[in-house]
């Protein structure tokens, strides 16, 4: 009886589990299919030339940076050189055995990426697709620059680079857009967030005391948002642990 109960159970596992490995292996064959469009003619002809085109929209100097490549198959891929133009929602790496070689990495052939080295003079930048809404526009996957310690906490703090962009030219606002939302589903889109009190008080519900004492024993700005995004931090952790 045993162990018919305990057939039973993971047969339940696998089961439950089905829907999932469904999801990840969509994931990885629609990513693999947006990663080839882009890098197979006419496409990556007209995409590089965007590229070269370009004297602005890029985030930093548009020069080449050590980072690493995150693909929807779990693999995390250090390589030699990318750079990013926002404008355009475009990664573009060097190929890590050929240098003259470059690959183009669109929204939604990535899981996210990395821009600098763990250990390095610099804090590595991190990049991930997310849904985002700009004011009465509709809804875009678009690369976002987290800045919350984790990835997927019960909220997402980023900035937007793309923001007011027009995707054909590769102009720029002046300014990255800072973006809230939940950081456990991809299908609730970021929106903007004002930095004042009020706005991200609201943000914690029933635990905005709790955050507020956090605030002035730790004395953060409502304004800054490193600040906010430790906000947001410390509130994820008690959200997780409830």
């Amino acid at each position: 009886m045993k162990i018919i109960s305990s057939l039973f159970f993971l047969l339940t596992l696998a089961t439950a589990f089905q829907p999932v490995a469904a999801q990840n292996s969509h994931d990885v064959l629609e990513a693999r299919t947006v990663y080839a469009q882009a890098n197979r003619d006419p496409n990556a002809t007209m995409l590089r030339a965007g590229l070269v085109s370009q004297t602005s929209g890029f985030f930093g100097d548009g020069s080449m940076h050590p980072g690493a490549l995150r693909t929807f198959d779990g693999r995390y891929r250090p390589v030699p050189g990318l750079r990013y133009h926002a404008g355009l929602h475009l990664l573009e790496a060097q190929d890590s055995i050929s240098l003259d070689s470059t690959h183009l990495w669109p929204v939604g052939s990535l899981r996210g990426f990395d821009m600098g080295e763990p250990g390095g003079d610099s804090p590595v930048r991190r990049f991930r697709p997310r849904l985002v809404k700009e004011g009465s526009a509709g809804t875009r996957r678009d690369f976002v620059e987290v800045l919350t310690a984790v990835d997927a906490g019960p909220l997402l703090l980023g900035r937007l680079y793309s923001s007011g962009a027009d995707a054909s030219t590769g102009r720029l606002s002046l300014a990255p857009l800072l973006m809230v939302g939940v950081g456990n589903s991809l299908s609730e889109p970021m929106r903007p967030l004002e930095l004042t009190q009020s706005n991200v008080l609201k943000l914690f519900g029933n635990r905005a005391e709790d955050v507020s004492g956090f605030v002035m024993r730790q004395q953060l700005k409502y304004f800054q948002p490193e600040d906010v995004a430790r906000m947001i931090d410390y509130y994820n952790q008690r959200a997780v642990v409830k």
